[in-house]
């Protein structure tokens, strides 16, 4: 049994974390399902708010590129139609 875990511990060290995967929960409610992105969490606790004539895409792209992934590769983001308090970006 001892060697089948090396052999796992050793397989699980070769593999490469997940690249570029960014996961946005976008949070809506009744009757604004389609309401756009203006205010941005991560799982770090850093947040963002949208800039005046910014389109969606381009901010969920800054915060995107603003946020460490987790030891995983993975970059969570939480997206909200409203304004957060003490956003800092």
């Amino acid at each position: 049994m001892q060697n089948l875990e090396k052999r796992i511990a050793a397989l699980e060290a070769a593999t490469a974390p997940a690249e570029g995967l960014t996961i946005i929960r976008r949070f809506v409610s009744p009757g604004h399902l389609d309401a756009e992105i203006n205010h941005i969490t991560d799982d770090h606790g850093n947040q963002w708010t949208r800039q005046l004539g910014e389109i969606e895409q381009a901010f969920t792209d800054r915060a995107a590129s603003q946020t460490p992934a987790n030891p995983c590769g993975i970059k969570l983001l939480s997206g909200h139609p409203l304004e957060l308090p003490h956003a800092e970006h």
